[in-house]
């Protein structure tokens, strides 16, 4: 990761880390709250136009399906891969979706033109597996978006992480990962910004402490903790009412 760390768009005020600090734990209901919040407008248009031309894309971590919901009327035939039958439950109707995991994927080599893995590299056990994964599975295309620096998400995931005695996140890091990984099979990568703000009033910030307290950190005896901690830190970022959760885009394509 020596060439990608120095990108600006993998740049970020932690220090970058030796290792993994992951997985973060996730409550599947802590991402549909936070999923009411997104504005997820350019998020959409950028990867629909990369994967345009794509006869099939598979998506990695589907999550809530919005994203997936998109792609599927504006791009191509989509199947999400999601390991929590509770998502997948509460996937929008009329999508595809299989059971597994990012560093499994149950489905052969080569069997869509794209995949893509939004927001999912931090919760994986072995992020390097699964962009290996998404590397086997496409083949054409694959898309991965992550935070940007200055993403207000990961400030707040930093804190919680704090509180508790845990490594800081650095999305970065993994964004480097990605890359290099890619590249060494031949992928041609190039990074881009995408903005994505979060709905949040001042006035709402504890209950959004407890909703992203939960989203990085399901179950854990320190969640009350977090959210004491991080309560003031989501009022002042939101006073103009939005978080910062701006994204970076890897694009990664094989040579035709």
């Amino acid at each position: 990761m020596s060439t990608w760390r120095e990108h600006p768009l993998c740049a970020s005020p932690t220090p970058w880390p030796a290792r993994f600090w992951g997985p973060e734990r996730l409550d599947p209901t802590a991402w549909r709250e936070l999923a009411g919040r997104l504005v997820i407008d350019d998020e959409v248009a950028r990867l629909c136009a990369v994967l345009a031309g794509a006869d099939r894309i598979v998506d990695v971590g589907g999550g809530t399906g919005l994203l997936t919901q998109a792609l599927a009327a504006q791009v191509a035939p989509v199947t999400i891969v999601e390991p929590s039958a509770e998502q997948r439950a509460h996937l929008p109707p009329g999508l595809t979706a299989i059971a597994g995991r990012a560093e499994a994927v149950p489905l052969p080599d080569a069997s869509a033109d794209a995949a893509i893995a939004t927001w999912v590299l931090q919760y994986c056990d072995d992020p390097a597996q699964a962009v290996r994964e998404l590397a086997r599975l496409a083949r054409r295309r694959v898309a991965i978006v992550q935070a940007a620096p200055d993403n207000q998400l990961v400030d707040i995931y930093n804190a919680e992480a704090a509180v508790a005695g845990l490594p800081p996140a650095h999305h970065g890091w993994l964004l480097a990962l990605a890359a290099e990984t890619l590249g060494a099979v031949g992928f041609a990568i190039e990074l881009t910004r995408v903005r994505a703000p979060v709905r949040v009033a001042p006035a709402e910030a504890d209950a959004v402490a407890d909703t992203l307290a939960r989203l990085h950190f399901a179950g854990h005896p320190a969640l009350p903790a977090m959210r004491a901690a991080t309560a003031p830190l989501i009022a002042g970022f939101a006073r103009d009412g939005a978080l910062i959760d701006d994204g970076v885009l890897l694009l990664a394509r094989r040579p035709r």
